[in-house]
């Protein structure tokens, strides 16, 4: 493990208002995205080997609020209604899927797709990645990332 040679203060004040906006753009509410942000970094103030250094610390604080922010919306039961009412806003972002109807159809989904599959279509349908782009910020191989998304129909037809 990597030794965090700026404090956990520093990284805060350096990436706080970036993954702020993550966290607020999935979970549409400012004050929770305030919580998962303050949750992520005392977490990492407790367990500082959580940060392997396989990749910058960025993009596993990217990851890492995405996680939390999934695990909110899961364990709230709360995930598709809050990511419909969101639809508009994500859609111009560039994401693959394109129409709104679209988008709500995955949002939908989101709510019973096993964890990384999920974190998978929001970076691929909300957030407009690259099967390389999630690679990275994922820590497995391109391959690996569209294999999944290959999956996501079948888990559709299981869903529904």
């Amino acid at each position: 493990m990597p030794a965090l040679t700026p404090t956990v203060a520093e990284l805060y004040r350096t990436y706080g208002a970036s993954a702020l906006r993550r966290a607020r753009s999935i979970l549409g509410d400012e004050a929770r995205a305030h919580d998962v942000v303050q949750d992520t970094f005392v977490s990492l103030l407790a367990h500082p080997e959580q940060f392997a250094g396989r990749s910058a610390f960025s993009t596993w604080l990217y990851s890492a609020v995405t996680h939390r922010c999934l695990n909110i919306l899961r364990d709230q039961g709360n995930r598709a209604r809050l990511l419909d009412r969101h639809a508009e806003a994500a859609a111009p972002s560039g994401g693959h899927g394109g129409a709104p109807e679209e988008l709500a159809a995955v949002r939908a989904l989101l709510v019973r797709l096993p964890a990384e599959l999920a974190q998978i279509a929001v970076h691929y349908y909300i957030d407009g990645m690259t099967h390389h782009e999630i690679a990275e910020v994922l820590g497995c191989s391109r391959r690996r990332i569209g294999t999944l998304l290959e999956s996501l129909p079948g888990h559709a037809q299981e869903i529904r």
